[in-house]
């Protein structure tokens, strides 16, 4: 009897402690992921169109404003700064509390900023984050950028207003 009574106490605390399962681990958050890594980027793609159609190549590798990314690396600061390691261009990000959307200031230079208005120059530097892990990074954006009468002459040789449509796929690695 002495020993069923410890058997059963046995089973009984066996029963209690394999009901207590361990704490699982946090999973990081987003900005966990983002911060205080050096991510490369590992593939581009852009796809600039207007509102008449596609472009000539001449024209959109002019203004393709991805050239020459492939293989730059940045680093996300835990204060709010990114650098770009090869440029050592800085500049501002943010991600929102969801974790998707990343947006920049000061990440966009050169002569774009020439010719479109701050609210245009602000969606180039909105992206969705389609991936964010602590390996992975991939954003995009969609963009309408207005050109004027002046610019579109020298673009297309035609003085009419048009709209380029500039469509961003941007992926990382964490290096």
């Amino acid at each position: 009897m002495k020993k069923i009574n410890l058997f059963i106490v046995f089973i009984l605390c066996l029963t209690i402690f394999s009901a207590c399962k361990k704490e699982d681990e946090k999973e990081p958050t987003a900005k966990e992921n983002l911060v205080g890594k050096t991510w490369v980027i590992t593939e581009v793609d852009s796809d600039i169109s207007s509102t008449f159609g596609t472009l000539p190549p001449e024209l959109t590798n002019e203004f393709n404003p991805t050239q020459g990314l492939e293989g730059q690396t940045i680093i996300f600061n835990e204060n709010g700064t990114f650098t770009v390691e090869e440029t050592q261009q800085q500049g501002n990000w943010t991600l929102s509390e969801n974790g998707q959307t990343l947006t920049f200031s000061g990440l966009v230079e050169g002569e774009l900023t020439d010719f479109v208005d701050a609210q245009t120059l602000s969606d180039l530097q909105t992206f969705e984050v389609t991936t964010l892990t602590d390996l992975k990074l991939s954003i995009q954006n969609s963009t309408n950028v207005p050109i004027s009468e002046e610019v579109a002459e020298q673009i297309t040789g035609f003085p009419i207003p048009i709209t380029l449509i500039v469509k961003l796929t941007i992926n990382f690695d964490k290096q």
